[in-house]
């Protein structure tokens, strides 16, 4: 079927097989690691390119080669698309290399594949470990311009909103490391810091809001509507649909996901309600500032003490074990200095309002680039 844009330009319906060639990868095995050699990219590297790699230093079909500007498709469980930056590898399996046909600009099939991904999952195979088949590539229909300029020219306005996108996702990780390398200066002990147990200074509450006899509270915090490692929420569920016992929290109050702790899911509450008994509820003794327990929550020396505490098959911290570990908090004249735990906390909201007020620009950015491409890949058809 044809499609004509508001410049005349004829768009045609075809199968996302008709625009490329999709190249599955390597099946490696652990046997063919090594220590040197070429780059193994996998779903994982895809999506942390800056992080571990495996190596291969045997021989593969030069169809598996990766370079610098090649379009990768993951087609299971992490369905995703991205054009690669990071250097030469080699392909692995459960990832496709495209190779665009002539009439296709590269640039133009990412954006439209990114476009296309949810839709494109709901029609692939399993319902929680998505697989998409060549099956789906030879059925699913996209509209593309004939034009190689008129996706040329798509593609640049897209590519320019990206190069925002980037820019604030950089700004936010410049942040992001800058915290993090204040959190191990001001939380390392210092002259005057005394070690404490963790029992002495919080404890989890044990004030249960039960939805069936109250109605206090507008809503409830789960595990899934705390963002990991970020301090953040996601949003909250309506408490009044609840039917089981929950835990109260109010506003300024620690909550700790005990849950998976390795996950370091933690928040600060900026409102009364209640939570999933998977999360701590901590309640901070005279001898510490909630804030700063906020923090010390944050640290290394927790997630350690969290992750020890903790069974193998289904991880959960266990607070008889964590409450007799120690941690170091500022002390001045034999007391708990509460003055300069306020100052630390103080100077890391400082960074985490910075880092909070990038994610909403970006969050604005990302909505503009959808509405782009819903303008520029969803033409309606005449």
């Amino acid at each position: 079927m044809e499609k004509i844009d508001g410049h005349n330009e004829k768009w045609v319906d075809k199968k996302l097989i008709q625009l490329a060639d999709y190249y599955n990868g390597m099946a490696f095995k652990p046997s063919d690691w090594s220590d040197d050699g070429v780059k193994i990219i996998r779903i994982e590297q895809l999506n942390n390119p800056l992080g571990n790699y495996d190596h291969y230093s045997g021989s593969f079909p030069v169809i598996n080669a990766i370079h610098d500007g090649d379009l990768i498709f993951s087609w299971s469980a992490s369905l995703k698309v991205a054009i690669w930056k990071w250097g030469d590898g080699v392909l692995n399996q459960h990832l496709f290399k495209v190779v665009p046909f002539e009439d296709i600009d590269k640039h133009f099939l990412y954006f439209l594949l990114d476009y296309n991904m949810p839709k494109l999952g709901e029609s692939s195979h399993g319902s929680t470990m998505k697989h998409i088949k060549r099956k789906e590539l030879e059925t699913y229909s996209v509209a593309i311009p004939l034009s190689l300029s008129t996706q040329r020219r798509i593609a640049a306005i897209l590519s320019a909103a990206d190069k925002v996108i980037e820019q604030t996702r950089q700004l936010i990780g410049k942040y992001k490391s800058i915290k993090q390398g204040l959190m191990e200066d001001l939380l390392k002990p210092k002259e005057g810091w005394k070690k404490v147990k963790l029992g002495e200074v919080c404890e989890p509450s044990s004030e249960k809001y039960n939805p069936l006899t109250e109605n206090t509270f507008q809503y409830c915090i789960e595990m899934e509507n705390i963002n990991q490692e970020s301090g953040t929420i996601n949003g909250k569920s309506d408490i009044t649909k609840l039917l089981s016992l929950k835990t109260k929290f109010h506003k300024g109050e620690v909550l700790y996901g005990k849950l998976r702790p390795y996950l370091k899911k933690y928040w600060l509450a900026d409102f009364d309600g209640a939570c999933s008994t998977e999360i701590w509820v901590l309640k901070n003794s005279e001898n510490i500032d909630n804030q700063f327990l906020f923090y010390l929550f944050q640290s290394d020396c927790i997630n350690r003490i969290a992750n020890q505490s903790s069974g193998t098959k289904m991880p959960r911290a266990d607070w008889k074990f964590m409450e007799k570990q120690t941690v170091s908090i500022p002390f001045k004249n034999n007391k708990p200095d509460l003055a300069e735990q306020r100052r630390i906390a103080a100077t890391l909201s400082g960074i985490d309002a910075k880092i909070a007020a990038e994610e909403k620009v970006l969050e604005k950015y990302e909505k503009v680039k959808k509405g782009l491409m819903e303008r520029l890949l969803e033409k309606e058809k005449t």
